[in-house]
């Protein structure tokens, strides 16, 4: 009897040790939530724990925050390749151990084990549109070409084409023909110009990341480059040149995506130097497009960020460089956003919006059942309802056109990370307005590329949009994202339109 009621006593103790555990486990998740909220929920979109699985979270997206809020004893804990983003620590920890811990706790405590992927919808082949042809460059000692930016040039009808690899800028005619080449170049991002007069945007040595502030944008001109019209930018993706104020003389707007710093500027020639305007000094920008917005006759910005505070921001040109900000979208600071472009989609007579959400080469590299193509509806004054979404792992760039020339928007997007193993046509979707809603087709293409980088334009003059793909075969691939193919593939496709 004795022993029995010691067992009894034992039990009750242990019962009771646990339920003050979990109370107390309990307790942590909550202030853990809270404290998210607090801390993170501050600088950007606050990222949901089932945004991600649990082993994510713990080895890598946890630890780079633990470094983002400068958390010592995570910082001391990292190993390579995390420990070399360690220099982006704050100066000093912003928050205690103690409630860093019910931060972690939280987010572990939330997320699922693994992500719930629906199942994948059918891609049909688009038949009898696009002639595709393989264009047969490159160095004949080279390695794997690596393209990092491709654009047409309507009015000259020449493709030019940046290999980071081989570092080597191609000018190619509209038969897709070698017209020369540009030898020990760095990274080319983005082109901007036309018939011969390009201004070039060079990110640096490598599109990886790093803290190298070495970007520059050179102006290219019959044959010759023109080197550091801007020098020193922080790995700048794009610059382009338009007319912001009322002088004659056209502006920069640069992007630069950045390590620590970046951000979106307007840069004024004064005399033979040019002195920068920050818009936004935040890093993650990528793509800015210029527009007359409300009809006063100035170009309008609206301009994506694709780092930590996620955003497609709008900005109201008020006159001397002077600029009026409102956040028209906002993403979780995990959700990858890649892309954008404006257009009229439902033909109402104002801009919709579309954007790819699909970087995944960073601290989550697995295929998010939320990467792929979003549809936003301008509901009016520049408000923006989702009314689509497409899936596509790894989605990295969408661009609006008439394709098909029945006088309404298409699609076209790329992606760098597709699902190669069980849905690998969906490196290239090509999607038919169909009565305002979106019909997606494939191509078979995938084999030939792992698409990084798109323009469209008619490049032989026959009336109709064409498209050229560049491939980007070397690079961190989440697992089934590899196709042995692209090892020896040419890696620049031109997608002829046969539509006229």
């Amino acid at each position: 009897m004795r022993y029995k009621f010691q067992f009894i006593i034992g039990l009750f103790v242990y019962l009771l040790i646990l339920e003050i555990s979990l109370l107390s486990c309990n307790k942590n998740v909550e202030e853990g939530e809270q404290l998210a909220k607090q801390y993170c929920g501050s600088c950007h979109l606050l990222p949901q724990p089932d945004i991600l699985p649990k082993n994510v979270w713990q080895y890598s997206t946890l630890p780079y925050m633990g470094i983002m809020l400068g958390v010592s004893k995570e910082i001391d804990a990292l190993e390579k390749p995390l420990s070399d983003y360690a220099i982006m620590q704050p100066g000093s920890q912003m928050l205690s151990d103690a409630d860093w811990e019910k931060i972690k706790a939280y987010y572990l405590e939330k997320a699922p084990m693994e992500l719930s992927h629906p199942a994948y919808e059918n891609l049909p082949e688009k038949k009898n549109m696009f002639a595709v042809e393989d264009l047969p460059i490159g160095k004949s000692n080279g390695t794997i070409p690596n393209f990092t930016a491709v654009r047409i040039d309507e009015k000259a009808k020449k493709i030019i084409a940046g290999d980071q690899s081989n570092r080597v800028i191609w000018t190619l005619n509209s038969e897709g023909k070698v017209l020369n080449s540009l030898e020990d170049q760095n990274a080319l991002t983005h082109v901007d110009g036309f018939n011969g007069n390009y201004l070039y945007t060079f990110i640096g040595t490598t599109t990886q990341a790093n803290p190298d502030v070495v970007g520059s944008v050179d102006a290219f001109n019959v044959g010759k480059i023109s080197k550091d019209v801007i020098k020193s930018l922080n790995r700048p993706i794009e610059v382009i040149a338009k007319n912001l104020d009322s002088n004659p003389e056209e502006e920069l707007i640069s992007c630069e995506f950045g390590f620590k710093e970046g951000g979106l500027s307007v840069w004024k020639k004064i005399g033979t130097n040019w002195k920068r305007n920050i818009i936004t000094a935040q890093t993650g920008a990528t793509h800015v497009i210029a527009k007359d917005l409300n009809g006063d006759n100035r170009l309008d910005l609206i301009a994506l960020f694709a780092q930590g505070d996620e955003r497609i921001i709008k900005y109201i040109n008020k006159g001397n460089l002077q600029f009026d900000e409102q956040i028209l979208l906002r993403f979780p600071s995990i959700q990858g956003t890649s892309s954008f472009d404006m257009g009229d989609i439902d033909q109402d007579g104002d801009l919709d919006i579309v954007c790819t959400a699909g970087d995944n080469a960073d601290f989550s590299t697995i295929f998010k059942p939320y990467h792929g193509v979003y549809v936003y509806e301008n509901s009016g004054n520049f408000v923006f309802k989702q009314k689509n979404f497409y899936q596509q792992n790894g989605a990295t760039k969408v661009m609006l056109g008439d394709f098909d020339g029945d006088k309404d928007l298409d699609m076209v997007s790329i992606a760098l990370f597709p699902d190669v193993e069980k849905r690998g046509e969906e490196g290239f979707i090509y999607f038919e307005n169909v009565k305002k809603s979106f019909q997606e087709f494939s191509l078979p293409i995938q084999h030939l590329g792992r698409w990084s980088v798109m323009d469209t334009g008619d490049v032989d003059g026959d009336g109709d949009l064409d498209i050229v793909l560049g491939s980007h075969a070397v690079a961190k691939f989440p697992q089934g994202a590899f196709d042995p193919a692209w090892k020896n593939a040419k890696g620049l496709l031109i997608l002829r339109n046969k539509t006229k």
